[in-house]
């Protein structure tokens, strides 16, 4: 073999030797490139399942409510917006615990017991076993029951909560508290029954009990004109400072 043959023949056998060296390194980016790809999908996703356990245990927080203006009929075109018996009921709208509106002037025509309460509130744990017994059982009637979350922000609490006590009825976010300003709440817990007009009928501050809480269903549905006795409750309205103490 000529000088000129076997150099020609050694470059052909360092640029096979480059080429594969090359194509070797090309595979091992490739591969630490699609290494590197799923362990950051995996982060991501970590992240994303991380987040969204995160929101429903914390439940971010609800927007606030607010008192808007009534809606009328012919009943009630001249009677005030109060927080008294035989007085129009304050109109709201709110955020229920999946982020939909709740206005109690969509209830309009229907009976509706509003339940004030909040996550510390003892007495409110205790009574809204009977009220959901109550609302399970007038349902047919159309009665409908809307449980504001006074003072409190927190969506994955009050879940919390309500499921503990296996209560239904729709919850209503009243995070900076003006929906129970409206209502004049100044403990918890506070219930209202309003009739199928929006007109409050009763409205009773303290735990009640099953009894209690069927004789404001029968107000509302318009079934009693009225308690043979006053409605007491069974114990005082808390505050959250009491409720500590």
């Amino acid at each position: 073999m000529t000088s000129k043959a076997a150099r020609k023949r050694r470059r052909q056998e360092r640029q096979r030797e480059e080429s594969s060296a090359a194509e070797r390194a090309a595979r091992a980016v490739r591969r630490y490139v699609s290494l590197r790809s799923v362990v950051m999908l995996g982060i991501a996703a970590a992240a994303v399942v991380g987040a969204v356990f995160i929101a429903q245990t914390l439940g971010g927080s609800a927007e606030p409510g607010r008192i808007i203006d009534p809606i009328r009929n012919d009943i009630t075109e001249d009677l005030f917006a109060g927080a008294q018996v035989g007085q129009l009921a304050p109109n709201f709208e709110a955020q229920d615990l999946d982020g939909n509106l709740v206005r109690l002037s969509d209830f309009q025509g229907s009976p509706v017991i509003v339940n004030f309460w909040a996550t510390w509130c003892t007495s409110c744990r205790a009574e809204i076993p009977a009220l959901q017994q109550v609302f399970e059982e007038r349902q047919d009637e159309g009665l409908v029951v809307i449980g504001v979350d006074w003072g409190e922000g927190r969506v994955g609490a009050a879940r919390t909560f309500m499921d503990s006590l296996d209560a239904t009825f729709p919850i209503a976010m009243d995070p900076n508290g003006d929906i129970g300003g409206g209502y004049r709440i100044r403990g918890l817990p506070v219930t209202v029954a309003i009739d199928r007009d929006g007109v409050i009928r009763e409205f009773v501050s303290g735990e009640l009990d099953y009894r209690a809480f069927n004789q404001l269903a029968q107000l509302a549905t318009g079934s009693l004109d009225k308690p043979d006795e006053e409605i007491a409750p069974v114990r005082d309205i808390q505050t959250q400072d009491s409720s500590e103490g």
